[in-house]
């Protein structure tokens, strides 16, 4: 571990990921990916916040009959 100190070459193309040539990237497919992509987002927040609207909407319930039925 402590024999190797000679740097990687910035040059080394042994895990580089071929890129596709320009004329054959398809925009609209990534386009519709990236909307369905937001779309699950958004639909993913609401469903957060409506849970977490129930959540405290439910504790304020309970803690208002444990309040009602300790003070009797």
């Amino acid at each position: 571990m402590f024999w190797h100190t000679g740097a990687m070459p910035d040059d080394d193309r042994r895990f580089s990921v071929p890129s596709p040539a320009p004329e054959r990237i398809d925009l609209a497919s990534i386009k519709t990916d990236l909307e369905f992509a937001i779309d699950q987002l958004v639909r993913l927040h609401r469903q957060l916040a409506r849970t977490a609207l129930g959540i405290i909407f439910c504790t304020a319930v309970v803690a208002t009959l444990l309040n009602w039925f300790l003070t009797r």
